[in-house]
């Protein structure tokens, strides 16, 4: 196994030669890094994981760090935000339940613990995934459904961490058994190019805010 095609862009990516297992990807083009299919956990295990994160807003540290997100990434642009969808919320919808009280109509989704289907047949102003883009199988299909529920002029707010800061082997944030897909500032402009997005808010650690034209 040494290439595979990217989740992402499809293109042929070597695998990350430094790390023996378990087998990850660098994709040339887009620079997505992405786990080997043979190391991707049960659906069952996935929600287990989910289950023991502390996401509530007893939390302080969690609802620090989506404030920080919304004064980021959504507040300057909040001008004309009607509807939301937090997308991947989890077990705990703090998120949107922050971005109720800004006045945002808020829905959510969570394959695991909110499967709300009747997103497909709705239009967003404002659409979230704060450490969802990580867990994606196929994030090209994903961020093609997320842009089709984006009205014109609508955003798509993400927050993952990116792996051009850091040394890929030793990075903590690939130790945890449901990231499968590591994103970069460069993946974030191909994905602007390649969608028909537009980057309204890009910083150097994790956030990205697209804008659908």
């Amino acid at each position: 196994m040494t290439a595979k095609h990217c989740k992402l862009c499809r293109e042929k990516s070597p695998r990350v030669a430094e790390i023996n297992e378990p087998i990850y990807y660098h994709c040339p083009h887009c620079d997505l890094i992405f786990l080997d299919d043979v190391f991707i956990i049960s659906d069952a295990d996935e929600k287990k994981r989910y289950t023991m994160h502390l996401n509530s807003r007893e939390n302080a540290g969690y609802v620090k760090m989506f404030e920080q997100f919304i004064d980021a990434g959504i507040k300057p642009f909040s001008a004309g935000l009607k509807r939301g969808l937090d997308f991947g919320c989890g077990p705990g919808p703090v998120l949107s339940e922050l971005l109720a009280d800004q006045g945002i109509e808020m829905d959510i989704y969570d394959p695991f613990f909110y499967n709300n289907r009747e997103i497909r047949n709705k239009k967003y102003d404002l659409i979230t995934a704060t450490e969802v883009f990580e867990h994606l199988k196929d994030p090209r299909q994903e961020i093609d459904f997320l842009k089709g529920l984006l009205n014109p002029g609508g955003l798509l707010a993400v927050m993952t961490l990116f792996h051009n800061q850091c040394d890929f082997k030793n990075w903590w944030y690939r130790s945890d058994s449901t990231h499968i897909c590591f994103y970069s500032t460069k993946t974030c402009r191909w994905i602007a190019e390649h969608f028909g997005l537009q980057i309204k808010y890009l910083d150097a650690k994790n956030t990205c805010v697209w804008q659908r034209k």
